[in-house]
């Protein structure tokens, strides 16, 4: 019977995912819906909802799919297939399809880069086949909890047990692939507390996550222990092992260079430094923000999920260190307190 089940695993999960799903997607539906006061959340997944599903082939037996959430990547072996990031829950029948397409293997290994709905939506359906999911220690720790985003405006778990981790690690991890090796390692608290980058060997291929979306400001999670400090200090260190020729597979957005990621972190000095002085003069949240201390960058940088005004407010929520995740306009929804300015009135 079990071998039954294990060559038809993939049907199982066709059937048995979308009902479990059903089961625990309320929190993430209640996201998906639109408006005018629409939440940086509600935006990024209606694009990913929305966005047709590309694929790339980047090098011998990888492949890169994008437009379902997070860029996800395939490593293909001789009779198996590892993948990296599963995508948002509601296309995860559409992702499979695709990569059994591009690869002609079953997926047995999954890696999340970070805990967040667009990295692991798809988890409960590659989980529920029998796929082992990997992932940084904290990965696991946020996804058996309700956790909410500050400035993005969503609330996402418990996820359910075939949808967890079942292998983790603390600072890195080596796997193999096919003719690849895979170093997994986490650089601290950057955009969560559970990033991991991951080195492909020898594609000289680095895929980054959400510390880095092709060209957007990035979505720093305070709420998981994320950091503008944190953040250049783990794309300091991609830079640090990585060559001109690399391949950076980022988060969101299309493959990038060492270049691109270097003109990404100038950009991310720049804005801190500014923000930095500010809240040392002792500036309010709104009277930084009214500076536009992104207005050089904004035409390049600002065109993604968060403005220059919200990168800016998260920015300050980084660097102020009163431990309070402030907004300007607080919600039931946006996860975070009142500025001070706005509790002074």
């Amino acid at each position: 019977m079990m071998a039954f089940i294990q060559e038809h695993k993939w049907k199982f999960a066709q059937i048995i995912a979308p009902l479990l799903l059903a089961a625990w997607g309320t929190v993430y539906g209640a996201f998906a819906q639109t408006g005018s006061n629409e939440t940086v959340g509600q935006k990024a997944i209606k694009q990913f909802e929305t966005t047709p599903l590309q694929v790339v082939n980047l090098d011998d037996h990888i492949f890169l799919f994008s437009g379902d959430g997070e860029n996800i990547v395939a490593v293909v072996g001789q009779g198996d297939t590892l993948l990296i990031d599963s995508g948002i829950a509601t296309r995860s029948t559409e992702l499979s399809e695709a990569i059994y397409k591009a690869t002609a293997r079953p997926v047995t290994r999954l890696i999340n880069t970070h805990w967040h709905l667009d990295s692991t939506g798809g988890n409960a359906y590659f989980g529920s086949g029998g796929v082992t999911i990997i992932a940084q220690e904290n990965v696991k720790k946020r996804l058996t909890s309700v956790q909410s985003m500050p400035f993005v405006g969503i609330r996402d778990g418990h996820y359910p047990d075939m949808a967890l981790p079942t292998q983790t690690y603390s600072s890195s991890l080596t796997l193999h692939q096919g003719s690849q090796q895979l170093n997994l390692v986490t650089y601290g608290s950057a955009h969560t507390d559970g990033d991991s980058i991951i080195y492909l060997d020898p594609a000289n291929i680095v895929i980054v996550g959400d510390i880095f979306s092709n060209p957007f400001y990035p979505v720093i999670d305070l709420g998981s222990g994320g950091s503008i400090d944190g953040l250049i200090h783990s794309v300091d260190e991609v830079l640090a092992h990585t060559n001109e020729q690399t391949k950076v597979i980022p988060g969101h957005g299309p493959l990038a260079t060492r270049a691109d990621l270097r003109a990404y972190r100038e950009m991310l000095v720049h804005v801190r430094e500014r923000v930095q002085e500010l809240v040392a003069a002792g500036r309010t949240m709104n009277q930084t923000v009214a500076t536009a201390p992104t207005s050089e960058f904004d035409a390049k940088w600002g065109n993604g999920y968060l403005s220059g005004k919200v990168f800016t407010e998260i920015l300050y929520s980084s660097l102020n260190k009163k431990g309070t995740v402030e907004c300007s306009h607080p919600s039931p929804s946006s996860g975070c307190a009142a500025s001070s300015a706005e509790l002074s009135k």
